[in-house]
């Protein structure tokens, strides 16, 4: 009898001194998934009418492929709560299939009337090819732009991107469309060349070359919750509002 005295004794003694396990991060609504396929969906965003904020950051999971069908069906890359960004699939258009323009005008998405817009931070505007590439707004002001010569073009020229065979800049902010004019963009082989909005890191970190002829662009967007929304999800997990200065795009949480 002691010694079943001094058994108990000691898994109470185990209950008191085990931590309780990790506590699991909640970043979906209860009752709602919070992955689709590898991709992450946190809240705002929601898999199903029923689990997001409103319609525009609603997700369709299909074939393990998250999209959001306020946006044209845009695949969703990855979502961030902290930036806060979510990196789209956005169609790559081109004038390839008629390379002897010497000018043309293409056009990119148009994010007017919903809470998001591109972001300057995480995108740059990019020129593969010989010749000049601007990005305009609805008015037809020309926002950037740059220039690219054709001299010799090395590995490290493309991979460098300044100037020779390639260029990058910055993008305004609160961009919410544009269309893009380049003129005489051929590679130095007689190639097809391109201008283009992309994500930075993509980019950079070599994730994505338009020389691979993809058919789609990454391009990461901000997005903005306004007071009108009430938000509540998610333990420890709820995104804070979020203000943009529509002046130098600076963010501020509150």
């Amino acid at each position: 009898m002691k010694l079943f005295q001094a058994y108990l004794h000691l898994l109470f003694f185990i209950s008191l001194t085990t931590p309780p396990p990790p506590a699991i991060a909640k970043y979906a609504k209860t009752g709602c998934k919070s992955r689709c396929g590898n991709v992450r969906i946190p809240y705002p965003f929601g898999i199903g009418v029923n689990c997001s904020l409103s319609q525009w950051y609603t997700v369709d999971c299909k074939n393990s492929k998250p999209y959001l069908p306020a946006l044209n069906h845009l695949e969703v890359l990855g979502v961030s709560l902290s930036n806060p960004t979510v990196i789209v699939n956005t169609p790559r258009i081109t004038d390839c299939l008629n390379p002897t323009l010497t000018s043309s005008e293409i056009m990119g998405v148009d994010l007017g009337g919903s809470p998001f817009m591109f972001s300057k931070t995480h995108n740059k505007f990019v020129s593969e090819g010989c010749g000049i590439a601007i990005m305009m707004v609805d008015d037809g002001s020309v926002v950037t732009g740059c220039s690219t010569a054709c001299l010799n073009i090395t590995v490290r020229d493309r991979n460098n991107c300044f100037g020779n065979g390639c260029c990058q800049t910055a993008i305004p902010h609160h961009l919410k469309s544009y269309s893009i004019n380049i003129t005489g963009l051929e590679e130095e082989d007689g190639g097809c060349g391109s201008a283009f909005l992309v994500d930075e890191t993509s980019y950079d970190q070599g994730r994505f070359s338009v020389r691979n002829y993809t058919s789609f662009i990454p391009i990461s967007l901000l997005w903005i919750l306004t007071d009108s929304f009430q938000v509540t999800c998610c333990d420890n997990e709820t995104p804070r509002k979020r203000l943009v200065d529509m002046f130098d795009g600076t963010i501020q949480g509150h």
